[in-house]
């Protein structure tokens, strides 16, 4: 018996010794999910983190999303996603220990909650411009590596502390003070007979005694999954990676399938719009002056040569299509800024002619003109959020580069003496969007033209080009200068759809030289053109 009783005793050492390890291997193994840190809408306070837990190699830490991403799909958002109940819902799921969220001020102040949801670690760090020095994001992790979040049951310890209580039966004893003679003879005559009381109480004593040491210390490492953080650990020995089915935060491709991605979490790749344009057009040519005011100042007298003059009595409608790709939004280097951005709008202008000569007016004529922008430009935009209700807000500010092209032209067959135009030209121009909520979003542009000489189209220009008129009526050359400018309100109302409206400013001035085919031109002039438009219509992003 006294051999058996030192067995007993090696065992009960070597599986508490097994049951300490088995601890220490499921704290090495500890998974923690960081959830999404309020005031931090980038997230790049949260990638610090978690870069941070990872390089310690002490923790597995779930992809950065994964928490966000399963809240997302319970329609758990905000605060919402990491309240107890919450807690208890998702890190079950996720098979996660503790999940690691916070607030951003001026400081990061944080807090580790277990599965149940409870609060078992929290403090301050101090920021600089938005991050944790790197003494502070290792302070933090290490504080996070140390805490005691992974025991998924802190009283499953007891039973292995318990196991050096079965000594103290003795005191049963005492309640028979009389049955002390009769366990001395009990191991010489009657070990194995059950009926008298004192020989029974000895053994079941002794089987107590065997039951504790090896009952707790079997279920102990078995409960709450803590055999499959061992798996982890010796399946994959970088801490920081993650292997499918080994308890990385996602467990299995069934619960990363379950996790869609969050819209709103980046900016558009691809926007269009569809509506409609209202136009004003203005247009003036003057001969012998640098612009059109001056000659009209003149007296009547001093009014020589041909002029020529339009203007629309009522604004003409027509439809316009806009499309913004960018493939690369997805990203978070500077390349996700890439794009290019197509634009098209015709519109029917119903237009009077007038040409005045020093002998008289021409009747009035009512044709209809067309009036069409086109162009296709490259396009980098810096992109920045702001923190929304349920995701981030984008805008963002950038520049352009491409050919934009503005005819107004008529049918050929309408013998009418009526200023037609036809630009095609490279442009630069710069664009900023700055969302202020989620339906009110001030989008302005502005574009400078380069020599956006009239005469000039896709299918060519100059001399040889189908419109040569439109230089050689006014002189032998030509200077031109144009710009435009937009200003408008856009918003998101309902999934993918919005709106857009803005209003929209183009000014052309061209400056002819030598002698011109029309009368009083020998010294060149000057025309003018001028459109004013609100565009609106609906948005569709994605």
């Amino acid at each position: 018996m006294k051999v058996s009783g030192l067995r007993l005793c090696r065992w009960s050492a070597v599986l508490g010794l097994a049951a300490v390890l088995l601890t220490s291997q499921v704290a090495l193994a500890a998974r923690v999910a960081v959830s999404t840190l309020e005031g931090d809408p980038k997230g790049k306070l949260r990638a610090q983190v978690t870069a941070a837990l990872r390089k310690t190699r002490k923790v597995q830490v779930s992809p950065p999303t994964a928490w966000t991403q399963a809240a997302g799909k319970q329609g758990l958002k905000g605060p919402a996603a990491v309240t107890p109940a919450a807690i208890k819902r998702l890190a079950p799921k996720l098979r996660v220990d503790a999940v690691l969220t916070g607030s951003v001020g001026r400081d990061l102040d944080v807090r580790l909650m277990n599965q149940e949801g409870q609060v078992v670690w929290s403090e301050s760090y101090p920021l600089k411009r938005g991050l944790l020095a790197p003494k502070e994001a290792a302070r933090l992790a290490q504080a996070v590596a140390t805490a005691r979040t992974t025991a998924p049951e802190p009283p499953a310890p007891a039973p292995v502390a318990s196991s050096p209580l079965p000594p103290l039966p003795p005191p049963p004893a005492r309640s028979e003070p009389q049955a002390r003679a009769e366990p001395r003879e009990a191991p010489r005559e009657l070990p194995p007979t059950p009926p008298a009381k004192g020989t029974v109480s000895a053994p079941v004593v002794e089987k107590d005694k065997d039951a504790p040491v090896r009952a707790p210390a079997a279920p102990a490492p078995g409960k709450a999954g803590s055999s499959a953080a061992l798996a982890w650990v010796e399946l994959d020995d970088e801490s920081h990676t993650f292997v499918a089915g080994s308890g990385g935060g996602v467990a299995d491709e069934e619960q990363v399938k379950d996790v869609p991605a969050r819209p709103g979490m980046h900016p558009p790749r691809v926007r269009v719009q569809v509506g409609a344009v209202v136009t004003w057009r203005s247009y003036c040519a003057r001969p012998g002056v640098e612009s059109c005011a001056a000659f009209d100042a003149r007296p009547p007298e001093q009014r020589l040569g041909d002029t020529a003059d339009y203007s629309a009595r009522a604004p003409y409608a027509g439809v316009a299509a806009e499309a913004e790709v960018f493939p690369l939004a997805h990203r978070t280097s500077l390349l996700r800024g890439l794009g290019l951005t197509l634009a098209y709008q015709r519109s029917f202008a119903p237009t009077t002619v007038v040409v005045t000569t020093p002998t008289g007016s021409t009747p009035q004529r009512e044709v209809t003109a067309t009036d069409t922008a086109y162009g296709a430009m490259l396009a980098w935009r810096y992109f920045f959020s702001q923190k929304g209700a349920d995701s981030p807000l984008w805008g963002y500010a950038g520049v352009r580069l491409g050919l934009l092209g503005r005819e107004f032209d008529l049918d050929e067959t309408l013998n009418v003496a009526l200023p037609l135009v036809h630009r095609f030209s490279p442009a630069v121009g710069v664009d900023v969007s700055v969302p202020l909520l989620k339906l009110v979003r001030v989008e302005a542009a502005g574009r400078f033209f380069f020599l956006p000489s009239p005469g000039r189209s896709l299918s060519g220009g100059g001399e040889d080009g189908p419109f040569p008129s439109e230089v050689r009526d006014y002189g032998t050359a030509v200077s031109s200068l144009g710009w435009s400018a937009e200003l408008g309100v856009a918003g998101d109302v309902w999934g993918p759809f919005g709106y857009s409206v803005r209003g929209h400013v183009e000014g052309y001035r061209d400056a002819f030289t030598g002698q011109g085919a029309r009368r009083g031109w020998t010294e060149g002039g000057v025309a003018q053109e001028l459109y004013l438009s609100v565009l609106a219509g609906v948005t569709a992003s994605w």
